[in-house]
């Protein structure tokens, strides 16, 4: 009994350390307005931890919580607006498919090649997906998840850095700030989250989805949000507190590693991100010729950043919100519940 309690009394001061030096590490990304600071400064934060020998990490359980949380919070990102508004697009819905095959074979080319991954993480690595579902996703797959996560997390904040500067200083649009006007969640839609992020669970494991903690909840709340049963916006604590968790949970995966091997990761991926900008700046330059549709607006549709991120900078800059979140609705589909189902396939025939 008491060896119970020491091991629980070891593993709830692991978890605390892991929180608090994540939180150090958001509170100085937030202090010097880096971008992403809750989810790349507590990534930072526990990363600098687990590389200096703090024990850091967490359990099982509260990886399944945050899956299941996230899943639910990125089928918020859905609205009838993106059902409604999806014919309207679809010339450039089925490039931006064609674009996702294409950056994603460049990138996974250049991380086998430069970054020597294994095939299997150097193609989870390539997926312009978020930080979040491509670490949970290459993890349930078997991926290198401290190679996934500093791959991902360098091209996320290059990313978002590089694109704002460049539309601000190429096109001369000026960011504005603009607060959502959408209501917060109520106590009805908290009860239907509760029950969808449950249901969810137990359909995504019943059907066998890949990462089905992720896609179960993902797919259920996606219907339930663009069904408009669910209108409401989590408060902004929520999304902090689901950034924190899950970048101090993948800082804390670096154990064993130098500060030279990650330095020398971080420098590739960084490279790597530059080189799918570039790519896609060239297929937005070509589609809005084709199309002749606003260059500005296929670039934070097609970019590798963030979803809510680039819809933002959408917001911000004038550019049509529901054309941004469309095409970037879509490639999470495509990533999250088709790709796998493809490597899977892929394994198993090499296996």
């Amino acid at each position: 009994m008491s060896s119970l309690k020491t091991g629980r009394s070891k593993t709830a001061f692991k978890l605390l350390l892991t929180f608090l030096s994540g939180l150090t590490g958001g509170c100085v990304f937030w202090t010097l307005g880096l971008p992403l600071p809750w989810m790349l400064g507590c990534l930072t934060g526990s990363l600098i931890a687990s590389l200096s020998g703090v024990p850091v990490g967490v359990t099982k359980p509260v990886r399944l919580i945050i899956m299941v949380i996230l899943g639910v919070m990125l089928g918020g990102t859905f609205s009838p607006e993106v059902l409604a508004r999806a014919g309207e697009w679809i010339p450039t819905l089925i490039a931006a498919v064609l674009y996702l095959a294409v950056l994603t074979f460049i990138a996974q080319f250049y991380c086998r090649k430069f970054m020597k991954m294994d095939r299997l993480t150097a193609i989870f690595a390539g997926f312009p997906g978020g930080l979040s579902e491509m670490t949970l996703l290459g993890e349930e797959a078997g991926a290198d998840v401290p190679a996934l996560t500093l791959a991902h997390a360098c091209r996320v904040a290059t990313i978002l850095l590089a694109i704002p500067l460049f539309l601000t200083y190429w096109s001369g649009l000026e960011m504005v700030e603009r607060e959502s006007t959408a209501p917060l969640w109520s106590l009805l839609d908290i009860i239907i989250l509760l029950i969808i992020a449950s249901g969810g669970l137990f359909l995504g494991k019943i059907a066998k989805f890949p990462a089905y903690q992720l896609t179960g909840p993902l797919l259920l709340s996606a219907i339930v949000h663009t069904s408009g049963l669910v209108q409401g916006e989590p408060p902004e604590i929520v999304t902090v507190l689901l950034q924190l968790t899950l970048g101090s949970a993948l800082g804390a995966r670096f154990a064993g590693y130098s500060l030279g091997q990650v330095g020398k990761l971080m420098l590739l991926s960084v490279v790597m991100a530059f080189l799918m900008l570039a790519v896609t700046l060239l297929v937005s330059g070509i589609l809005s010729y084709a199309f002749d549709l606003e260059f500005e607006a296929l670039i934070l549709a097609l970019s590798p950043g963030g979803f809510a991120e680039m819809t933002l900078a959408a917001l911000s800059m004038g550019i049509d919100p529901a054309f941004v979140t469309t095409h970037h609705a879509l490639r999470l589909l495509v990533i999250v519940f088709i790709v796998p189902v493809f490597l899977t396939r892929i394994i198993k025939r090499n296996s």
